[in-house]
């Protein structure tokens, strides 16, 4: 009888691990956020003059790929001597994400913007879908589309 309750209380042990572990949030949320909040500090620091083209385009470079990469260098080069609102602060969170099992991570994340332009300062919030390409040595974001 001690040998059924043993058992049964392994089991038990086991399923609650188990739960735990699939429960537990993505650990690609931290990546994926701080990916994005570091692509914004990049793109900031080019518009409001703080770096460079070729420092920015670099940094970049880390942090993103494809299509994201190619779109953010070309916004950088058409907007290089315009005046452009600049971001004066941002909150990220993000509202899903999971690894596919192609090496992909995939979500949504919400980003609430306050912008400050010439005349004012402004809040806006959008909701954004986000893909991230795992490699061997780091994560890359691959796209950030506004829904």
């Amino acid at each position: 009888m001690k040998k059924v309750y043993a058992i049964n209380a392994c089991v038990l042990v086991l399923i609650f691990l188990t739960a735990g572990i699939i429960a537990r949030p993505s650990d690609y949320n931290g990546e994926m956020k701080n990916l994005i909040s570091q692509r914004t500090e990049v793109l900031n620091d080019f518009y409001d003059g703080s770096r460079d083209f070729d420092t920015s385009r670099d940094k970049l470079e880390l942090l993103e790929s494809g299509r994201l990469l190619k779109t953010d260098v070309a916004a950088m080069k058409a907007y290089q001597s315009t005046d452009i609102d600049q971001v004066v602060n941002y909150k990220i969170k993000i509202k899903s994400c999971k690894k596919t099992s192609y090496g992909i991570i995939k979500g949504k994340a919400e980003i609430r913007w306050v912008m400050r332009s010439v005349n004012d300062t402004r809040e806006e919030k959008y909701l954004y879908y986000f893909t991230g390409e795992i490699n061997q040595k780091n994560t890359k974001l691959t796209q950030l589309k506004k829904i």
